[in-house]
């Protein structure tokens, strides 16, 4: 481990050296052009009559403004100001200047030697300038569907690395879902929900870095960020043809930029964070308790693992607690009777009240981040570089996990003459994650058998068959994740208002994992003996080392012109035209072996094992034509038309390449003349509409070719009496008139400002028609010997709706503002070819995450039942139901009879005939919300956030969820209140126990639980939520202070993640943020049905202090 941190140190160390040898060379280069360009500016200044202009631009209370522009008019010669508001700049004499930054009204000043402008808050910001599709434009001629983020409070003082955790709930129809709070894990991202049910439903949008695709967006620095741009309906993604079916996600990094002196900034954060929520177990006799009413009730021995759950145990249980006083024990060496009995025979029984949340979680997880750029310009050459390291640890005691990620940004631009500029950009991230390889799931594990059952102390100072032990003894697991990318770029003015643009981007993804399986050595507390520690994992020579390697490269191309125009003063149009290629090539090769000859030396060559390797091999490409015309007249009346004829590889030659085109129109009515009488209430009404198609190519790969596949089951041996021989499948059907996915986009909206524009809200409603959606093929007879061909066949269909609304006030030194979003849409599907119409499967007319179930409606009493067990006249009979020798009886569910047909039953489990079934929850997170609230004054600034989700269900099979989900499964302190006979609570949280509920019951279109947990509106998880998801408050030293010691900027703050939140007390103890996708319904993810659901690393809560300075 010590010798790969030397190499990685010493990668990076080259890496740093490498770039500040770029930055001299770039530096001197530039020193000897100034040279050259002195000796002739004396020409140039009496034939141009240049002046050299400085001035300095502040707001309204003279305070500086810092990165405000200052252009040229008409020209490309530009500069920003400097920490103090400051410029200096070579014009023509006579010329005039623009001065812009965002959130203050633009000002055109004639140009003198020595300048003072004072800019005017826009509370509007209908200037802004926002980044779209290979271009920006101004937000008041946006006609499209487009949020942009506010990155200085989003990203740049939060304790978050990585970029799409931070856009949780930020911005409106954007969903963020996360798995696990597991280091190192990447969440899903879509906008507007699911938009295919092909390819495993993948929606996910098209992230696009500096204009070129990036496929993880974990890779980049939060720090180096400048903007972000979601573009959400076709008309403004179509552009980007069909890689962007599902909405685009805009990220523009920071830029070099000219500037008078060299700006040095440095930021670190400390942080330090705990779970959010976690489970926990009640006191040992209380779980011994439920055990033994379960088996009684199923007459099955009350035993676990040769231990006996009798009245001596739960005798000596609650002694051991009492002993205590009620605390559970740490970590520590057990005591022979006290802590459990020993038998001369070895045997044991365990009745201890172990902490297991204290023992096997740290209170306090440390993380740290720092990172250093430099911005600054030599002669026309201008650059911007940076530096940073982030590391995060896992929340584990034993072994916890590490990630430390190291990133490198250079961009440069260069004015070549004055219609030339070329630039290149230069990015690299590496990520370094190790893991403990446990050989099996530490959480599953963890959280099944109870807190006496483990047991969490050692003996003889050896650990039991546990989750510790696994941890300690566990081999490393080990990836290293480099992403480099390497771009250039030129820019040129032709002619007065035509540009031509171009950029190549090569992209290098490396990504190698080496994995051990190391022998574990424990007391065998699983019915063993504790004479001699057992070699619990990796005996028989069961020791392994594991290498794979990928390689992902790819390139990208882009090549397009703008040419702006404006006819009779009113009418200005902008003409777009361009072409994009990309190639990719994917690689893998992975190798193991069995029987590692020396534990500490995991290599190949020093096993003596099997041997087993594999690979994989893929290529892709992409390329497309692509046009748009922008027309506003007068800033009133808007157009826009986008077109781009698109092909990609992963369709036959006869359907490679379609065209695909998008329009939008904006009327701005407040900028009518008639409308000046109320403008000073209604500031700016906008009303908009945009309608377009798009292609999808996330349909998978070689979907148009006939493949055949080998056999992975094993069971051939039949075909050669004992011995195993290769075998293949026949070769896959394919459609032979395979084509693309069609996603049709409408949008209509509204743009609307008050009072001055301190007050902007915006409104949006969409529907989004996916058509020719891959779907299965009718199907085939067996003999035929291979499955259907996917067709393009299904239809999928999307409405939802988004606000948003944004004030923003100043008053004397006070700056103020608040921001709230919210969005919702429902899914479809419109058509699908089933005759069947299963609820268990996808059909016409079916809402996407539907979950269909019983309604509760009480527990069984003895007044519900005749003296023989049957029921009483009224009474819906639930025999149906049974199985397993489970008979319902009093403290058990009581089903609705919803057709009232005197028994309660799944019908056919059809649309047309689904007894008493309905749908009892989706799993769709609607009205996913978030609002923002902070201010500044004198230095001192706060911003408060808050997140969460409106509506959002979930049944699952989890543990968590069902009291004995398996026979031998504990129960929870959420748990702890169920129906007994001595306690016939009509109000108790769960009904009689019973060992078991995990196996599928008898109605067949219900796949999850059985008994007293079919699936039903009880027990239904409800997953909404509402989130303090941070807070920051911050200071900024005076200047007067900070600039005695040669600092222009010194902020310290505090910030805090997940300080709190609002949920359904009767959870399960789950955060809500984890699994909240739709897959719990639709077949996505295998745990929801073996009980593991939310046994995963848990969400965090997360303090942290920073310091932002600048040089």
């Amino acid at each position: 481990m010590n010798e790969d941190r030397k190499k990685r140190g010493l990668a990076n160390s080259n890496l740093l050296i490498a770039m500040a040898i770029t930055a001299l060379i770039i530096g001197s280069s530039n020193a000897m052009a100034n040279q050259t360009a002195s000796g002739s500016s004396y020409k140039v200044t009496e034939q141009m009559q240049i002046q050299t202009v400085t001035g300095v631009v502040v707001d309204a209370n003279g305070e500086p403004i810092i990165g405000a522009s200052v252009v040229e008019k008409g020209t490309t010669n530009g500069i920003v100001t400097d920490m103090d508001g400051k410029f200096s700049l070579n014009v023509k004499v006579g010329t005039t200047l623009q001065i812009t930054f965002v959130g203050y009204q633009p000002q055109d000043v004639k140009a003198t030697k020595s300048m003072k402008v004072v800019l005017k808050e826009d509370n509007e910001l209908l200037d802004e300038v926002v980044v779209v599709g290979y271009g920006t434009q101004k937000k008041a001629n946006l006609t499209g569907a487009v949020s942009t983020v506010d990155v200085s409070k989003t990203l740049e003082a939060r304790p978050q690395s990585d970029v799409s955790k931070a856009l949780q709930g930020v911005v409106p129809g954007l969903t963020i879902t996360n798995t696990s709070g597991k280091l190192n894990s990447k969440p899903t991202m879509t906008i507007r929900g699911t938009g295919t049910l092909s390819n495993s439903a993948t929606s996910n949008p098209l992230i696009v870095v500096d204009g070129v695709p990036m496929d993880d967006i974990s890779y980049l620095n939060t720090q180096d960020i400048d903007n972000i741009s979601v573009l959400k309906d076709a008309a403004s993604t179509s552009i980007y043809g069909t890689r962007a079916a599902f909405g685009v996600i805009l990220v523009t990094t920071k830029s070099a930029k000219k500037t008078d002196k060299v700006t040095i900034n440095y930021t670190n954060n400390f942080s330090w964070d705990t779970p959010t929520i976690l489970p926990n177990y009640p006191d040992v006799a209380t779980q011994a308790r439920a055990l033994r009413a379960a088996n009684t009730r199923a007459n099955l021995e009350n035993e676990l693992f040769g231990m006996y759950m009798d009245d001596n145990f739960i005798a000596k249980a609650e002694a051991w607690k009492q002993r205590n006083g009620g605390k559970k024990a740490g970590y520590r060496e057990m005591i022979p009777g006290d802590d459990f009995d020993l038998g001369e025979d070895g045997s044991a029984l365990y009745y201890a009240d172990w902490d297991v949340v204290g023992i096997m979680f740290r209170d306090w997880k440390p993380a740290q981040s720092h990172n250093i750029s430099i911005q600054g310009t030599s002669g026309k050459t201008s650059y911007f570089l940076s530096v940073g390291y982030n590391h995060e640890e896992g929340v584990m005691t034993f072994n916890p996990d590490k990630l430390n990620k190291y990133n490198a940004n250079m961009n440069v631009t260069s004015d070549i003459t004055n219609w030339l500029q070329i630039g290149g950009r230069f990015s690299y991230s590496d990520k370094a994650y190790t893991t403990p390889n446990t050989r099996r799931n530490t959480y599953t594990y963890m959280w099944r058998w109870g807190s006496f059952f483990g047991p969490y102390g050692t003996y003889q100072g050896i650990d039991m068959k546990n989750d510790i032990a696994y941890l300690k003894q566990a081999g490393d697991d080990k990836t290293n994740d480099s992403y480099t990318r390497i771009g250039a770029f030129l820019k040129a003015t032709i002619i007065k208002g035509l540009t031509l643009n171009a950029d190549y981007t090569f992209n290098i993804n490396n990504k190698t994992t080496k994995s051990v399986g190391l022998p574990v050595i424990c007391w065998n507390s699983w019915g063993g003996k504790l004479n001699t520690p057992t070699t619990a994992a990796g005996a028989n020579g069961d020791t392994w080392v594991y290498q794979n390697s990928v390689r992902d490269n790819s390139y990208a191309l882009n090549v397009f012109a703008n040419y702006e125009l404006t006819v009779a003063k009113d009418h200005h149009f902008n003409f777009m035209i361009g072409a994009n290629a990309e190639e990719g090539e994917y690689q893998n090769h992975w190798s193991q072996r069995k029987g590692l000859l020396d534990d500490k030396l995991p290599e190949f060559n020093l096993a003596t094992g099997d041997q087993t390797v594999g690979g994989t091999h893929n290529e892709w490409g992409t390329a497309g034509w692509f046009g748009r015309i922008n027309y506003d007249y007068n800033g009133i009346w808007l157009l826009e038309l986008n077109g781009r004829y698109d092909g990609s590889s992963k369709f036959p030659s006869s359907d490679r390449w379609a065209f695909f085109p998008s329009g939008s129109v904006g009327y701005r009515i407040s900028e009518e003349k008639f409308f000046e009488p109320i403008k000073k209430v209604v500031s700016n009404t906008k009303i908009r509409a945009s309608y377009g198609e798009i292609g999808n190519q996330a349909v998978g790969s070689n979907m148009y070719i006939s493949t055949v596949s080998k056999r992975t089951d094993g069971n051939t041996h039949w075909l050669n009496g004992s011995n195993k021989v290769v075998a293949y499948d026949l070769p896959s059907l394919v459609s032979p008139t395979l084509k693309w996915e069609r996603i049709q986009t409408l949008d209509i909206g509204g743009d609307f400002g008050f009072f001055n524009n301190e007050l902007n809200i915006s409104f949006d409603w969409y529907q989004r028609t996916t058509k020719d959606m891959l779907a299965p093929g009718q199907t085939m007879p067996d003999v035929l010997g291979a499955g259907a061909p996917k067709i393009n066949a299904g239809t999928l269909r999307t409405r939802g709706w988004e606000l948003s609304i944004d004030w923003r006030h100043h008053f004397n030194e006070v700056n103020v503002y608040a921001n709230a979003s919210i969005g919702d849409f429902k899914t479809v599907i419109t058509k699908w070819d089933n005759d069947s119409q299963l609820l268990n499967e996808n059909y016409s007319g079916k809402v996407y995450g539907d979950i269909w179930g019983f309604e509760t409606d009480r527990y069984f009493t003895k007044d519900d039942f005749n003296a023989d067990g049957s029921y009483k006249e009224g009474i819906a009979s639930q025999k149906k139901l049974e199985q397993d020798g489970f008979v319902y009886g009093p403290g058990d569910i009581k089903f609705k009879d919803l057709n009232n047909d005197k028994e309660i039953n799944g019908g056919e489990g059809t649309v047309k005939d689904h007894g008493d079934l309905k749908v009892i929850g989706n799993t769709t997170p609607r009205y996913q919300y978030g609002f923002r609230l902070g201010g500044e004054w004198k230095g001192i600034d706060i911003d408060m956030f808050f997140q969460g989700v409106g509506k959002c269900d979930a049944w699952t099979q989890s543990a968590f969820v069902m009291p004995m989900m398996r026979g031998a499964d504990a129960i929870y302190a959420n748990q702890a209140n169920y129906w007994t006979d001595e306690n016939p609570d009509p109000n108790a949280d769960f009904p009689r126990m019973w060992p078991g509920n995990a196996g599928k019951g008898t109605v067949s279109v219900l796949d999850l639980g059985n008994h007293n947990f079919y699936p039903q509106s009880k027990y239904l998880v409800n997953m909404a939520y509402l989130r303090f998801k941070n807070l920051t408050i911050g200071y900024t030293l005076p200047k007067d202070w900070t600039r005695k010691v040669y600092m222009d900027k010194v902020r310290v703050y505090f910030s805090a993640n997940n300080i709190c939140e609002l949920i359904n007390k009767s959870n399960a103890p789950v955060d809500p943020e984890v699994n909240t996708s739709e897959a719990i319904a639709n077949g996505g993810n295998s745990d929801y049905g073996n009980g593991t659901w939310g046994r995963v690393d848990p969400m965090y809560r997360t303090v942290s202090f920073g310091l932002q300075v600048t040089f």
